[in-house]
């Protein structure tokens, strides 16, 4: 598999990468673990490393132990290595998949976002995420609609808060060219002819921004982007 654009190339050397696995992200969207361990992190020299780390159940991905060095990881995955005491959150900045330092207790929890729903049964829904996985909820528990962002406790699993992506929402941009940038929305702006929106953001600074309503990513006020 080429290197993709969402990869780091500080200490990649090759113009080849492990394919990741199917399932969790989209291809285009994230990185085989092993390549995250050696490429992105400097944490091991090769394959055969990664697989040794893995085997020994020493990296935890959202708070399970991980073993496939082809397991795809990206957007919002937490990455924990115990015997460091290190945690981490995968973010896009630059354009590029990084993985940011957070705090043990940031570690506990999860967000993810609601792409779509599926009514199960008339007691039932199933709220799909982001990352792949889904989840059942009670009908009388729906209050979300796909945009929104979901707060799994982890490695639980279980809904402890949510965000919705509506005016005055803290959002970070994940795609585009504004990718890596935390800002309220403004404004939904919708385009004549197109199944897609727009969105006007509105910086910190004062600024403005315009990006694509997808590309929006709810977060609550302790999120923080950190390099």
């Amino acid at each position: 598999m080429a290197v993709p654009a969402l990869l780091s190339r500080q200490r990649k050397k090759s113009m080849w990468v492990r394919k990741p696995a199917p399932g969790r992200h989209p291809l285009v969207e994230c990185l085989a673990l092993s390549t995250l361990l050696r490429d992105v992190m400097g944490l091991v020299e090769d394959t055969s490393q990664a697989r040794k780390l893995l085997n020994e159940g020493r990296i935890l991905i959202d708070g399970k132990a991980a073993r496939d060095p082809k397991m795809g990881v990206g957007l919002m995955d937490l990455v924990e290595i115990p015997l460091l005491k290190a945690h981490y959150r995968i973010m896009v900045l630059a354009g590029k998949l990084i993985p940011i330092p957070i705090s043990e207790a940031e570690s506990k929890f999860k967000l993810c976002k609601v792409i779509g729903k599926t009514i199960i049964s008339q007691n039932k829904v199933q709220l799909n995420f982001h990352d792949g996985r889904s989840q059942l909820i009670d009908s009388e528990e729906d209050r979300f609609t796909p945009g929104d962002t979901v707060k799994l406790s982890i490695p639980k699993q279980k809904i402890e808060g949510f965000v919705k992506l509506e005016k005055g929402a803290r959002c970070y941009v994940y795609r585009g060219k504004h990718a890596g940038k935390v800002a309220m929305l403004e404004e939904v702006l919708e385009r004549k002819g197109s199944r897609e929106s727009d969105a006007r953001l509105k910086t910190a600074e004062g600024g403005e921004l315009i990006t694509v309503k997808g590309y929006l990513f709810a977060v609550d006020k302790d999120f923080q982007l950190k390099k």
